[in-house]
């Protein structure tokens, strides 16, 4: 299998590639997949990558996104990318599956949310227009290595404070926070 992840060297896509890595080279025999080769894509990845990528991959993760932008125009990165990502798979004749990294703020009415939101309705949109198999997946408190505090994470955030004697601020004790997959596979 060839796999295409965008967003290779943010948070989650530096672990997934790690971890797809580990399967390619036989030290992870956990799962019964074969993976053969990783397109890893960024934000100064060549576009023309891009193309090459879409041509031959098997399976996509679209984790590609801005989350603290300082502008909030930026946000539109998240469903503009996205629309790039399929336009090229559309061009390209590759009906391979597509997973998009989202967020549970996508429920919510703030910037980031709306955008989350805007493109798993895009991808949905592009599933059944194309009939391809899509994946939006809501990433709940994610945390694990090379997460940054007051970035990624109120965990890692919490963990850093603690392990440097700085104040941690709660600001509503009845919050209750899940955790996803992602954070259990990322602290074996």
């Amino acid at each position: 299998m060839k796999v295409l992840v965008t967003g290779a060297r943010g948070f989650i896509g530096k672990n997934l590639v790690e971890n797809l890595k580990n399967i390619r080279d036989g030290k992870d025999r956990s799962r019964d997949i074969e993976i053969d080769t990783i397109f890893e894509y960024d934000v100064d990845t060549p576009k023309e990558d891009l193309n090459v990528f879409c041509q031959n991959c098997d399976f996509v993760f679209n984790l590609a996104g801005i989350n603290r932008p300082k502008d909030v125009e930026e946000f539109n990165i998240n469903h503009s990318f996205l629309a790039e990502l399929l336009d090229c798979l559309k061009k390209n004749n590759n009906k391979c599956p597509v997973m998009l990294s989202s967020s549970t703020q996508a429920t919510l009415d703030n910037d980031y949310g709306r955008s989350k939101k805007e493109a798993e309705e895009l991808l949905i949109a592009y599933g059944k227009e194309n009939n391809v198999r899509v994946l939006p997946y809501r990433f709940p408190n994610v945390f694990g290595k090379w997460c940054r505090p007051n970035y990624n994470s109120g965990v890692a955030t919490f963990c850093n404070n603690i392990a440097n004697d700085l104040p941690i601020t709660v600001n509503n004790r009845e919050t209750v926070l899940t955790w996803s997959t992602l954070t259990i596979l990322s602290m074996k």
